[in-house]
């Protein structure tokens, strides 16, 4: 859950293991010199613009330049308006990412990683990988450098095993599903939060604010019928 996941990125090294595991998995790709960022927030590009709140920002670098960025995003609740969501995610991360007076050859490869538990496109896909295409010849290469995935925990179709595996694993993080050597450091993790003291008074205090919003927004609902 939302609260897991902050608790388990809070720490960078701990940052560092998880989003490593799930970029490899997921996009194929060894990062390397890297920036973790959890809770990483902009702020609009215009006063009163709305901002934004990144789960987890990786930014790799080569040199001092940054090359790609990557936001991975565990989202548990269905979101109506996904695909514009993550547009304007790109928009603000592009924004920021390049320098004023700069050539638009510096903008780093920009990717996006989704984890959903439920289906966003309806077609029981574990992966669904979307990029900008040429609509009269998708064999033209349209290479604007972003690319965004959408991850379906239950999906059954496409995907690879070590692919399902992570999913299972997002979707019920318990001993039986570490079944390799990557999910095990990820269960480590979370077993030393899952032992702390603090943490678990900490997640007391979480659900009590859960519930009392649940408990407010009922009564906001049955006010306005």
């Amino acid at each position: 859950d939302n609260f897991m996941w902050a608790e388990a990125t809070e720490d960078p090294e701990n940052a560092k293991i998880i989003s490593e595991i799930i970029i490899r998995r997921v996009l194929g790709i060894e990062v390397h010199n890297v920036i973790i960022e959890a809770e990483k927030q902009y702020h609009g590009l215009i006063p009163n613009g709305r901002g934004i709140r990144l789960d987890l920002q990786v930014t790799e670098k080569e040199g001092q330049r940054i090359v790609r960025v990557y936001d991975i995003e565990p989202n548990t609740y269905a979101e109506t308006e996904l695909a514009k969501r993550s547009r304007y995610y790109q928009s603000i991360s592009d924004a920021k990412n390049l320098g004023s007076r700069k050539g638009f050859h510096l903008l780093p490869e920009y990717f996006s990683i989704w984890i959903l538990p439920y289906d966003p496109f309806n077609d029981d896909r574990m992966i669904y990988t979307v990029k900008n295409s040429v609509v009269e010849n998708p064999n033209i290469v349209y290479n604007d450098g972003v690319t965004k995935v959408y991850l379906y925990t239950k999906g059954t179709k496409g995907g690879n095993d070590n692919l399902r595996a992570l999913l299972n694993f997002m979707e019920n993080s318990s001993e039986e599903n570490a079944t390799d050597s990557d999910l095990c450091k990820i269960q480590e993790i979370l077993d030393v939060i899952r032992n702390n003291e603090e943490v678990g008074e900490r997640y007391m205090t979480w659900e009590d604010v859960i519930e009392y919003e649940k408990r407010d927004s009922y009564e906001a609902g049955k006010k306005s019928g």
